[in-house]
């Protein structure tokens, strides 16, 4: 087979799977918590969704991530809880018995994140196709203890699923685990894939129009 064939071959194997992965689903993203949350009022709401937090703050990067039940908190002066946080000025605790973090456009495979914990939480997180809970549920995932009371400790989880995730549920995690730096990460195997067979079709392309 030709080179011209193997490449555009390969473009139009892959253009489906690129469709749903880069197109359906919503791009990579980090949610970083970086914000002067109120104490009181610190429900994180649509901060990150083109809104407002409930405390009425707004500003935050519209990523499509709303939160339902997840409160962001701020670090004190002297960073005595939350050290060694990956983002140092916030972080997210859950603090309602119904919490979810919303994504519209959905996630794709896998979703990565930072967390600390002083006890082990089975079933800490939840996944789900579609919003607050609902439809299928693509996976659920235990935490181990990492941490003193003080949160200090941060340790770094992926969440691997089969499908679309819309929804997170994270009313396991209520009172135990705080989260940081939650980020969607594109499935990186098909986009090289892509990338290789347009590389190919244009280097066949200029050499049949007499480049070299």
């Amino acid at each position: 087979m030709k080179l011209s064939r193997v490449a555009m071959l390969a473009c139009v194997c892959l253009t489906p799977t690129l469709a749903t992965s880069a197109f359906a689903a919503t791009p990579n993203w980090t949610v970083n918590f970086e914000h002067p949350w109120d104490y009181a009022n610190g429900g994180v709401a649509s901060f990150y969704n083109g809104g407002a937090a409930d405390d009425g703050s707004s500003g935050g990067a519209n990523l499509g991530v709303e939160f339902i039940g997840v409160s962001g908190l701020s670090n004190d002066a002297d960073f005595t809880y939350y050290a060694g946080a990956p983002s140092p000025q916030g972080v997210a605790y859950v603090y309602g018995s119904s919490a979810f973090m919303n994504v519209a456009g959905g996630v794709d495979k896998g979703l990565a994140l930072f967390y600390a914990s002083a006890s082990d939480v089975q079933g800490a997180i939840k996944v789900y196709s579609g919003l607050n809970g609902t439809g299928d549920l693509l996976g659920s995932f235990d935490l181990s203890a990492n941490s003193s009371a003080a949160y200090e400790h941060w340790s770094k989880f992926t969440l691997s699923f089969a499908g679309i995730a819309k929804s997170f549920d994270l009313s396991g995690s209520v009172g135990t685990v705080a989260f940081d730096n939650i980020s969607a990460v594109p499935e990186p195997s098909t986009l090289v894939l892509m990338l290789a067979g347009v590389a190919a079709l244009t280097g066949w392309r200029r050499r049949s129009d007499g480049f070299v």
